[in-house]
């Protein structure tokens, strides 16, 4: 029993072995910044409790920033292509942080509408530069591990931002969410400048190895319709974020604390398993099967909430649906990354944000369709698009 505990225990830091020192940096980076943005998990219940709108009015604003999001990963993706992925990455993080502190003094729905709008375009121009760099900071056999180092950053401070926002917007005020969240960005943006050297001399290299500009990501059809299949299952994940914490509310009488509890157990379980069984899986060579199964999942998970509302059917529909994130996220960011060249990359990576922008564009409507037909009516819409998702993934595999 020691034996097998032994070995378990070696093999989960096998999987951190061999990660180059600047995709610590970044993931550090990540951790830090990731550990303020809080604002977005109680968004939905500041705007509807706090301000007084409607659940119709809450659903415009999340799009509104769902639009600005897609914007964002669009402009994000050109001027990572143009100016390099450093410049992209730091205005970004520091003017975040600045439009948060604006941000907390606006309370009307047409001036929420067009803030977190802003919010999106300059925030979500982050992501394509960030995933970019992956290909500068790491060697090409290592970016799936490391790509899942960065999301074990992101999940990690999603664990210490969710058990803390809870208590904060109970206890402290909503406010303090857009204080801190402020105030991470604007100190990972100059952590950024402090740890993590600018290699676009690389990158230019590379650009200039390459004979010609490499296909558009725009005329690549398996990849359009890769990312459409993503886009289903993505509608649905969503809801854990946009619908979810209202329905811990309305439906279980959660409160903010205990919601926090919830996405903290999201967070931790994604901090304890993704690293090894993405090195497991890349280690087998089943990426493909994987994010399949991942799909598959997302589908299984909802299906579980209309068991009940024990709470052990709570903690069974995040463990499903955490398993599935952990097959399904890592493995097509890479896909994508591996779509690209060094003269597209910023292209495919905007490209890949755009369609998770898009999602966030079209995802908080669940939270609309739950008041006009129900929570239960959703879930079953939700393994339905899974269910679309997954069949999708499985007709493209053969050509991935």
């Amino acid at each position: 029993m020691v034996k097998h505990v032994l070995n378990a225990i070696s093999f989960y830091f096998e999987s951190y072995r061999g990660l180059s020192r600047d995709v610590w940096y970044l993931s550090l980076l990540t951790l830090i910044n990731r550990s303020g943005t809080i604002v977005m998990l109680f968004l939905s219940i500041y705007m509807i409790e706090k301000l007084g709108l409607s659940k119709g009015q809450a659903t415009i604003v999340l799009s509104f920033a769902g639009v600005g999001s897609f914007i964002g990963a669009y402009l994000g993706g050109v001027l990572t292509d143009k100016v390099g992925y450093y410049k992209v990455m730091f205005t970004s993080l520091f003017c975040t942080g600045i439009l948060f502190f604006i941000l907390m003094f606006i309370t009307d729905f047409v001036s929420l509408c067009f803030g977190f709008a802003l919010l999106g375009i300059i925030g979500d121009a982050y992501r394509p530069a960030s995933a970019s760099s992956f290909s500068v900071y790491e060697t090409a056999e290592n970016q799936t591990r490391a790509l899942s180092l960065y999301r074990l950053a992101i999940n990690l401070g999603f664990v210490l931002g969710s058990a803390g926002a809870g208590f904060i917007a109970g206890s402290i005020g909503y406010i303090w969410l857009f204080i801190i969240d402020g105030m991470t960005c604007i100190l990972a943006a100059f952590f950024l400048l402090a740890t993590l050297k600018n290699k676009e001399d690389l990158v230019s290299k590379e650009k200039t190895e390459q004979i010609g500009n490499g296909r558009s990501p725009y005329t690549d059809i398996w990849y359009l319709m890769f990312l459409f299949s993503l886009f289903l299952a993505g509608l649905a994940f969503f809801q854990l974020f946009h619908t979810f914490p209202v329905y811990c509310r309305e439906i279980l009488n959660l409160s903010e604390e205990g919601i926090g509890g919830y996405m903290a157990y999201n967070g931790l379980l994604i901090a304890l398993l993704e690293m090894p069984m993405i090195f497991l899986i890349v280690k087998c060579k089943k990426e493909i099967p994987a994010v399949i199964f991942g799909a598959a999942l997302f589908g299984l998970s909802f299906l579980a909430l209309v068991l009940g509302t024990h709470w052990s059917v709570i903690i069974l529909f995040m463990t499903i649906i955490v398993i599935g994130e952990i097959l399904n996220f890592p493995l097509t960011y890479k896909m994508a990354l591996n779509r690209s060249t060094a003269k597209t990359r910023g292209q495919y990576m905007g490209m890949f944000s755009m369609m998770y922008s898009l999602v966030h564009i079209m995802a908080p409507y669940g939270l609309k369709f739950s008041g006009d037909y129900g929570f239960d009516e959703l879930w079953y819409l939700c393994a339905i698009l899974c269910g679309l998702s997954t069949l999708g993934l499985f007709l493209l595999r053969k050509s991935a």
